[in-house]
């Protein structure tokens, strides 16, 4: 008999097949030149303040506070894990997904139309990055079991590591970028693309 999960903790849920946004099976290769640091121990942050809220004097609402006040709509466990490595080189002013900028990607990100996945972002920056994913929320894995916190936007603090949870429920092609816009501009953009021919396919 192994460990038993704590369910009510982020990132406590069973193991599924895991795969990466941009290479698939293989991990991303982080020694590009558009990526100078890589977060030696990433771990959640969703307890601490904002940046610049530390000694704000006042208790700050954080992402382990929130809970959604229903349940949420999709309680399925998700079927995979997408792991996705929010990366940059300050020096150069290059910010990407993986080591990769938006011009150099080969494809978008497939989602199978009607599954429910998680994505784990884990950011390897020195910066703050709220990630934000058109056509479809996410569910903030923050311990909150059945209540977790619905967003759109999700800000992945400097060395964190955090997981989302999401239902692929809109048929087409999503823009999902870093909300900084000069960061989107400058490559950290990519499109997640739903397919109904997928599932069709199995």
């Amino acid at each position: 008999a192994g460990m038993e999960m704590d369910a009510s903790k982020p990132n406590a849920a069973a193991a599924v097949p895991v795969t990466y946004a941009t290479t698939g099976t293989t991990p991303p290769d982080l020694t590009r030149p558009g990526v100078d640091a890589i977060a030696e121990m990433p771990t959640s942050r969703l307890h601490e303040p904002g940046t610049g809220l530390e000694n704000a004097g006042h208790r700050v609402l954080t992402y382990s506070d929130l809970r959604n006040a229903q349940s949420g709509e999709d309680l399925r466990a998700p079927g995979r894990e997408i792991v996705l490595h929010l990366t940059g080189n300050m020096e150069r002013y290059m910010w990407s997904f993986d080591g990769e900028k938006f011009s150099e990607v080969k494809g978008p990100i497939a989602f199978q139309y009607g599954e429910r996945l998680r994505l784990t972002m884990i950011n390897d920056t020195m910066m703050n990055h709220p990630i934000h994913l058109h056509g479809m929320f996410m569910d903030l894995d923050n311990g909150a079991g059945a209540h977790k916190p619905r967003k759109h936007t999700v800000n992945v603090k400097p060395g964190e590591k955090l997981s989302v949870e999401i239902t692929a429920e809109a048929l087409g092609d999503w823009a999902f970028h870093c909300h900084l816009l000069y960061h989107m501009k400058a490559g950290m953009f990519r499109v997640v693309s739903i397919s109904q021919k997928i599932a069709e396919a199995e």
